[in-house]
């Protein structure tokens, strides 16, 4: 649901016996007879035994498997991120925000291939244009040494040595290159 949620989030769930179409629900899946784990998506539809359809905002396609309603624990009203509230829209409203989402996904795999060919052919163009407003700055951790690189001011990427680890943000990727 990453577009509606994000890593860290905390959602309120409430038990509820009445769902939308555009709700967001929480339902268990069982992979083996001594795991299940629980997941979160929005009810796309329904089946002719009254069991949902749902689907994942960032998903292109529904679930395979349609959810029974004795499986789900509940709706989604609320998301906490970073100390703050906001409501889970569900329902049209819900229904709209899924596909603004899912459009957005679908833009943005049209935009991956022109973006590689031009991280890959003109990417030294970039570098030079670029090199004197990027500073680097060495940090030491616990962890080793860390590398930051500053565009203008603002952190942009980080180099783990230690790790082998080179994290760059969109669209400094064209002119920072993973040291070695």
């Amino acid at each position: 649901m990453y577009g509606t949620f994000r890593h860290g989030d905390l959602i309120h769930v409430m038990p509820s016996t009445h769902f939308q179409i555009g709700d967001v629900v929480v339902f268990r899946q069982v992979d083996t007879p001594t795991h299940a784990m629980s997941i979160i998506h929005r009810v796309c539809g329904y089946t002719c035994t009254g069991d949902f359809i749902t689907q994942g905002d960032n998903q292109l396609q529904p679930d395979v498997y349609p959810v029974r309603f004795e499986d789900v624990l509940g709706r989604a009203y609320v998301v906490e991120r970073c100390g703050r509230s906001k409501s889970v829209h569900g329902g049209w409203v819900g229904r709209i925000w899924a596909w603004f989402i899912r459009l957005k996904h679908r833009l943005a795999r049209l935009y991956c291939v022109p973006y590689r060919w031009l991280r890959n052919s003109m990417g030294s163009l970039f570098q030079r244009l670029a090199v004197p407003f990027v500073s680097q700055v060495t940090f030491s951790t616990q962890e080793g040494l860390r590398i930051k690189y500053f565009f203008l001011g603002r952190s942009v990427a980080t180099w783990q040595p230690a790790q082998g680890r080179f994290i760059c943000r969109k669209p400094f990727d064209l002119f920072i290159k993973p040291p070695g």
